[in-house]
């Protein structure tokens, strides 16, 4: 270094030189901004180089720059943001208020849910006719079966049903043969009386009678009727229906044959006897000597051929036709239909053969002693057909339970509840009513049989339609009168309701007939039957 280097500068000089400085960095200042200038104006001139280049490629409503979406669009600033948010905030709102219409707080769902304020339970005033009925159930089948009972306790042979077994379905009348047991019918006859015993000449009692009577009834001439005796006509009326029949009429076997056969000729010989004492008598008084002896031959002669003729008279009645208690039944009523058959041909017949019950259908319920008390033989009743259509029966017979059985004193007010029918004279205490249809047809018949039906059976009506109120709506006043509340609506109390004064008629299946002076008493008025 020199030594003018060297030397320290003045105050002068330091002052240049901080001038110089300062010049020298403004001047670098100067230089720097030109040049960031020029690199602006570079990047300006490449935008809009590339936006027109981008402008050639862009169809003309690019131009937009908020259409377009293509850079160098204007920024959302300012109003237009303000704007923005404004809008978002009232889609906001509005979505929040939509939102809270579906929302219901338990609260206020309990205040919705709540019970109405109770009011009367009405009922409307109808015009209608009333019938008061009997309705029950019943069971329709055949009427009375029983089962057929054959006594073959005095068969000689073995009981084998030989042949002509009827068919289920078959009806049986007065002389028919119901089968055919050890080559020999068994003939149906009405009676009430069970066959318990042979009948032929010379016995006597009811069964006797109950003989003459069913021979009588087919044009058989059986003997005189008053009598109950078995007669020698009655054995040939017993013939007679055994030849209808195509059979032999039993005639007491051959062992019968051959103690008649001995008795004539008993006779014959008591005759020979008897004229050969006379001879001796007439040839004693001839030779005028002592005839004592012929005559005692003669009486003795007498005797036997008396003897012999009594004989003779008991051989010819045990050949006479006779009815064996094994070749008929009696039941109670003809013609009967057969339900049911217990043998076929070959068995042996051990029991009971089979069930018949009369040939017409029959309808049989029960009821309580109310309602039986309001029906009467020849009622008409009305049942469902098996086509839908209703058919009639008539009440044939009410049957009072049989004593010791509780009797029911619930139940029916005419048209009371129904109840399941039951065959025989006796449900639990309660009357069986047993009806007869009218006439069916076969098809009828046969689809009814084994059903049970509702009947119905009128025995009280109104003359036409008539007011009616639900009998729930009758009260009573202190003073015994019949009244009904009427209910009349007002704006301040739409439960308000009137007592008004009836007089009540006919009432069946839940309904009155009612009349009032209130001409507001009228089809349609709503009167009170609860709260």
């Amino acid at each position: 270094m020199s030594e003018e280097s060297q030397q320290p500068l003045s105050k002068d000089e330091k002052a240049a030189a901080k001038a110089a400085a300062q010049e020298a960095k403004a001047s670098a200042r100067a230089e720097k901004k030109r040049e960031q200038s020029e690199q602006k104006a570079a990047r300006a001139e490449k935008r809009a180089e590339r936006k027109a280049e981008a402008a050639k490629h862009q169809p003309a409503d690019a131009d937009d720059p908020e259409a377009s979406g293509v850079p160098g669009k204007k920024a959302w600033a300012g109003p237009r943001l303000v704007a923005l948010i404004a809008g978002v905030a009232v889609v906001s709102l509005l979505a929040g208020i939509l939102v809270m219409q579906f929302i219901v707080s338990p609260a206020e769902l309990a205040a919705r849910t709540e019970a109405p304020e109770a009011g009367p339970i009405t009922a409307p005033v109808e015009k209608r006719a009333i019938e008061n009925t009997v309705v029950m159930r019943g069971e329709v089948t055949y009427a009375d079966p029983v089962e057929l009972e054959i006594d073959t306790a005095g068969l000689a042979e073995r009981a084998v049903v030989t042949g002509h077994v009827p068919d289920e379905g078959a009806i049986f009348e007065s002389g028919n043969i119901a089968l055919e047991v050890a080559g020999r019918p068994v003939l149906v006859l009405p009676g009430e009386l069970p066959a318990y015993r042979n009948l032929s000449v010379g016995l006597r009692g009811p069964d006797v009678a109950q003989l003459k009577a069913a021979l009588a009834a087919l044009d058989i001439w059986a003997g005189d009727q008053s009598s109950d005796v078995f007669e020698n006509d009655t054995a040939w009326g017993v013939q007679a229906l055994y030849e209808r029949a195509g059979y032999d009429a039993p005639t007491g076997g051959d062992e019968a044959r051959d103690t008649l056969r001995g008795a004539e000729r008993a006779v014959r010989d008591a005759n020979v006897g008897v004229s050969q004492a006379q001879a001796d008598l007439r040839a004693a008084r001839e030779a005028q000597e002592d005839d004592s002896v012929a005559l005692a031959q003669l009486q003795t002669a007498n005797e036997s051929l008396g003897d012999a003729q009594r004989e003779l008279g008991e051989a010819q009645i045990a050949v006479l036709p006779s009815l064996p208690s094994s070749e008929v039944v009696f039941v109670a009523s003809l013609p009967r239909r057969v339900d049911s058959v217990y043998v076929k041909r070959g068995d042996v017949l051990q029991n009971n053969a089979m069930i018949v019950s009369g040939a017409t259908l029959t309808i049989s319920g029960t009821v309580a002693k109310q309602d039986a008390e309001l029906l009467k033989k020849d009622s008409v009743g009305f049942f469902p057909g098996p086509d839908g259509d209703e058919l009639e029966a008539k009440v044939t017979a009410i049957t009072e339970p049989k004593a010791g059985k509780k009797n029911d004193e619930g139940g029916g007010n005419g048209g009371g509840g129904e109840q399941q029918g039951s065959q025989g004279g006796d449900s639990g205490g309660r009357y069986t009513v047993t009806f007869a249809p009218g006439e069916l047809t076969s098809e009828q018949i046969e689809a009814l049989r084994g059903t049970n039906v509702r009947v119905r059976v009128p025995v009280e009506a109104t003359d036409g339609e008539v007011l009616a109120v639900p009998i729930a709506a009758l009260s009573a006043g202190s003073g015994g009168d019949n009244r009904i509340e009427l209910l009349t609506p007002t704006k301040k109390d739409p439960y308000a309701t009137e007592i008004i004064e009836v007089t009540v008629g006919l009432a069946a299946d839940g309904f009155v007939e009612v009349s009032a002076s209130d001409k507001r008493i009228e089809p349609g008025a709503k009167i009170v039957v609860g709260r």
